[in-house]
């Protein structure tokens, strides 16, 4: 009998179907890393700025992001791919009937459901978690909203669940947020706002600086801070 590990493997090379709305996803994916993820938003960055525009950014952090993956809403999502239903099935019962333990100096609690969220390490969660916030970077990358290079939507870049939002203007990353805001509550995601923040970066050409400050974005009521450097992906991004 084959271990349940390589079932997985199995299961998993039945589950991949593609979507146009995956390039904007870095993580967890073959020749894509994160220093690719951070330099094409970097570029993306020195587009607009050397050609006199603003580019406002969003570096936007969730809440338990893993935990928080509803199984039901992500085996619709499947059954929408038109993925074996049986092998959907098969998802279905292994992740309603996880549970877990706890150990703690020699003593083991009792178990305990788990209802919800993506196993830490397992060989199919890359991409059931990618598969779920799918829909976020669909929704923004086609709203033709921020910013867009040649016809293509450079206004959100994502590696697993680290995700940047650019816009040329103030009004347009708001629009973004709003956007974003919406996706999480229709995924059952929060946006963590007290560790997402936002940068100004200004046109290289100080006579198209439009101004040196702007309101505060906000989510769901919440204000974000403006920072004048992130670290994003282990790379810093500054706004100058």
């Amino acid at each position: 009998m084959l271990k349940l590990r390589s079932w997985k493997k199995i299961i998993l090379s039945k589950l991949v179907p593609y979507s146009d709305h995956d390039k904007y996803q870095f993580g967890f994916k073959w020749q894509h890393s994160t220093m690719l993820c951070a330099g094409i938003v970097k570029q993306s960055i020195e587009y607009y700025i050397s050609r006199g525009s603003h580019v406002f950014a969003s570096f936007v952090d969730f809440s338990k992001a893993f935990d928080k993956v509803n199984y039901w809403t992500l085996f619709k999502q499947l059954i929408d791919d038109e993925v074996n239903r049986q092998l959907v099935a098969l998802l279905e019962f292994w992740y309603s009937h996880q549970q877990a333990t706890v150990v703690w100096l020699n003593t083991q609690f009792s178990p305990f459901c788990v209802g919800n969220g993506t196993k830490q390490g397992g060989i199919l969660s890359p991409f059931l978690f990618t598969r779920y916030i799918r829909p976020l970077l669909a929704v923004i990358s086609s709203s033709n909203v921020g910013c867009n290079i040649g016809g293509t939507a450079v206004n959100i870049f994502a590696y697993a669940d680290d995700i940047v939002l650019l816009a040329p203007s103030w009004h347009a990353l708001q629009d973004l947020l709003l956007l974003l805001d919406k996706c999480c509550k229709e995924l059952g995601k929060l946006c963590n706002t007290n560790k997402t923040k936002c940068m100004i970066l200004n046109p290289t050409g100080k006579t198209k600086i439009v101004s040196q400050t702007f309101p505060l974005f906000t989510i769901d009521g919440h204000c974000l801070q403006f920072v004048n450097e992130f670290r994003y992906l282990g790379y810093i991004i500054s706004n100058n």
